[in-house]
C-alpha cells in the first residue's frame, strides 16, 4: 500500500453514533479541528439503528431516588462494574439530557415513571426517536463548525505511537486509498461486536474494529464475555426486535411439529407460567433469574438441530384488547412493518445485541494510552454482568462530555510531533505479517467473515461450555492458518473487507478466551458446565496484548 494524501487535525474521532457527536461538537465548541471518521454516513452505529419505535435514556428522578438508582446497577451488575462510574452517571445525566438538542436530539419526557430493564424502581425516561430528522439536524449543526470534517465510509485501521503517545492514525477513505493523519488525540467512539455474530441486532459497522485499535495501541480490555442476547424475529421478518412484555399474553413456545419446548427443560418447582412471567421483565438473556430457562431452551434446541430458523411463540388475541401505551406503541410499530402477532407464524431465536465490556478506561474515558480515548458502547465501566436499562444513550452523554473535557486539556498541553510516514508504512506492513500466512490457496476475506460469524453464533451464544469452546477456538486458528491479508490488501476493492476479517480472527479469538476463562456462571454469561455463581470469580476479567500474545487476568 502507498499512503494516498495525509492531513492533519487536533483530534480524530472514530464513529458517529451519540458518543462521537458529543465528542466532537464538544471539542469543536472550542475551535479544536476535529477529523470524525464514520465507516457508512453521518449518525451511525447502534445509535442510529433502531430496532423499535423509540430509545430511552433513563434518568436520575430526583436527590431521594440517587441511592435507589444506584443500588438498582449494583443489583443487575453483580460486582462487575464501575462503582465510581456509576455515581458519576446517577450524579450528572440530568445536565446532561438538556444537552441532547446541542447535537440534534429533541427527547421527549415521559409523563409516568417507568422501570427500565433489569431495574428494580421506576424513574424518569427521555425518549429519542425519529431517526432520519436527527440526521438532519446534525447535518445542519456541523454546517456551523468549519473546524469539523467528516469522512463518511472510512475506516481507521491502525493508529501511530510514539514514546506511548498517540500521534496519528492511518485509515482506508471511501475509495479504499490509505490516508495518514497526525493528531494530537484520538477518541474511539466506534460502538460494540455485535456484526461479528451471525444473527445481531446491529448494523454492520457495529463490528468491534475500535477494540482492535485500542489493544493493539497498549490499552486493554475488560468484561468482554458479558454481551447481551436479546431475542429477535426470524420470521415474519427477519431482525426485528421482539418486545418481550407481551410475553404476559403468551400461551406457549413451540417446535416446528408443535411441542413446547420449555416443557422438558423448566426445572421442578417452575412453572411455564411463571418462567413466561418473570422473562417478560427484560429484554436480554440473565443467568440471574429463574427466565433463564427460556433463552436456553431455545439454544438447546439449535445446538441439537443445528437450524436457525427459530422457535414459534403462541399468543391470546387479549394481547391486541391491552389498550396502555406500553403495548399499543409497539403493537403498532410492528403493524407499520406488515407484522401482527396473531395472524403471523411468529418466530424467535436468541441475537447478538450489545457488550457490557470494552476498552478499560477512568473516569474521563481515558486509556492508559497518553492521547487514547474510548466513549459509548466501546468503552467499558459503567455495565456490569448485566446491563441496566436506558443507560447506554445517557452514558454516551455523560461520558462524552467528560472526555471532551479531558482531551480538550490534553491538547491544549501537547503540539503535534512530526511522523516519518516511510517508518510508519513499513510498521504497518510489518503487523500483517502474522495474518500473512503463506498458502497456495488464501481464504478470502468473505470467507472468513462469514465463518467466524457462524463459529461465534454457535459456539459462543447464550450456552457455552470448555467443549464448545476450545473447539471454536481451534477452528478460529484453523481460519488464521489459511488466511493471506497481504495478498488483499494489495487489491484496492479488497482492503477494507482484509482488515475487518484480520480484525474477526483477533476478536473472536479473545471474546471465546474470556468465555472460557470465566468457569462461573453469571449475568449475561452463561456456562453449562459452571451453571452456579463463584465468589471466587468475584473480579473483572482484563485482556491485554503484548507481541500478538494475549494476556487474562482476573483482578
Amino acid at each position: 500500500m502507498d499512503i494516498k494524501d495525509k492531513l492533519a487535525v487536533d483530534v480524530l474521532v472514530v464513529g458517529s453514533g451519540i458518543a462521537g457527536l458529543k465528542v466532537s461538537i464538544e471539542l469543536a465548541k472550542e475551535g479544536k479541528s476535529v477529523l470524525m471518521s464514520t465507516k457508512t454516513q453521518l449518525c451511525s452505529g447502534s445509535s442510529f439503528y433502531p430496532l423499535k419505535a423509540s430509545l430511552g435514556t433513563q434518568v436520575t428522578k430526583n436527590d431521594e431516588d440517587k441511592d435507589l438508582f444506584l443500588q438498582d446497577i449494583e443489583d443487575v451488575s453483580h460486582n462487575m462494574h464501575d462503582k465510581d462510574m456509576a455515581k458519576i452517571y446517577i450524579e450528572e445525566i440530568k445536565d446532561r439530557v438538556d444537552e441532547f438538542e446541542e447535537i440534534g436530539i429533541q427527547p421527549y419526557k415521559l409523563s409516568d415513571n417507568r422501570k427500565a430493564c433489569f431495574a428494580n424502581h421506576g424513574r424518569t425516561i427521555y425518549m429519542l426517536r425519529d431517526w432520519n430528522k436527527i440526521r438532519e439536524n446534525v447535518t445542519g449543526i456541523l454546517e456551523n463548525y468549519s473546524n469539523v470534517t467528516v469522512m463518511e465510509r472510512s475506516v481507521v485501521i491502525s493508529l501511530i505511537k510514539r514514546n506511548d503517545k498517540i500521534i496519528g492514525a492511518f485509515l482506508l477513505d471511501k475509495n479504499k486509498e490509505l490516508i495518514l493523519i497526525q493528531c494530537k488525540a484520538v477518541v474511539l467512539a466506534s460502538g460494540g461486536f455485535g456484526n461479528i455474530y451471525k444473527h445481531n441486532l446491529n448494523p454492520n459497522d457495529v463490528d468491534g474494529s475500535g477494540h482492535i485499535l485500542a489493544l493493539e495501541a497498549g490499552a486493554s480490555l475488560l468484561n468482554l464475555e458479558f454481551i447481551q442476547f436479546i431475542p429477535g424475529f426470524t420470521t415474519p421478518k427477519y431482525k426485528t426486535l421482539f418486545g418481550e412484555h407481551t410475553l404476559n399474553y403468551c400461551e406457549d413456545f413451540v417446535d416446528d411439529s408443535g411441542n413446547s419446548i420449555l416443557d422438558e427443560i423448566l426445572p421442578e418447582g417452575l412453572s411455564k407460567e411463571e418462567c413466561l412471567e418473570v422473562r417478560s421483565t427484560h429484554g436480554p438473556f440473565t443467568n440471574s433469574l429463574v427466565s433463564k430457562y427460556f433463552d436456553i431452551a431455545m439454544m438447546k434446541q439449535i445446538m441439537k438441530t443445528r437450524s436457525e430458523e427459530g422457535f414459534e411463540l403462541i399468543y391470546n388475541k387479549a394481547l391486541y384488547e391491552n389498550e396502555s401505551d406500553f403495548y399499543t406503541i409497539y403493537l403498532n410499530w410492528l403493524t407499520e412493518r406488515g407484522i401482527n402477532l396473531l395472524t403471523d407464524q411468529v418466530k424467535i431465536a436468541p441475537f447478538a445485541h450489545a457488550s457490557n465490556g470494552g476498552v478499560q478506561v477512568d473516569h474521563f474515558g481515558k486509556t492508559n494510552v497518553a492521547g487514547l480515548y474510548a466513549v459509548g458502547e466501546l468503552a467499558g465501566g459503567i455495565e456490569g454482568a448485566n446491563r441496566l436499562g436506558g443507560n447506554s444513550t445517557g452514558a454516551c452523554m455523560v461520558f462524552g462530555k467528560r472526555a471532551a473535557k479531558d482531551c480538550l486539556a490534553y491538547i491544549n498541553e501537547n503540539s503535534f510531533i512530526e511522523i516519518d510516514s516511510q517508518e510508519e508504512l513499513n510498521k504497518l506492513n510489518e503487523s500483517m505479517k502474522h495474518f500473512s500466512v503463506h498458502v497456495d490457496h488464501s481464504l478470502t476475506p468473505n470467507e472468513v467473515i462469514d465463518s467466524i460469524r457462524d463459529i461465534m453464533w454457535f459456539n459462543g451464544n447464550v450456552i457455552r461450555d470448555e467443549q464448545n469452546l476450545l473447539s471454536a477456538i481451534e477452528k478460529i486458528e484453523e481460519l488464521r492458518k489459511s488466511f493471506n491479508i497481504s495478498q488483499f490488501v494489495d487489491n484496492v476493492k479488497d482492503r477494507k473487507s482484509a482488515f475487518k476479517a484480520r480484525n474477526f480472527i483477533m476478536l473472536s479469538k479473545i471474546l471465546l478466551q474470556a468465555m472460557l476463562e470465566r468457569k462461573e456462571s453469571r449475568g449475561a454469561h452463561y456456562r453449562e458446565d459452571y451453571p452456579s455463581e463463584d465468589e471466587r470469580f468475584n473480579k473483572r476479567l482484563f485482556i491485554s496484548l503484548n507481541d500478538h500474545e494475549l494476556k487474562l487476568e482476573f483482578k
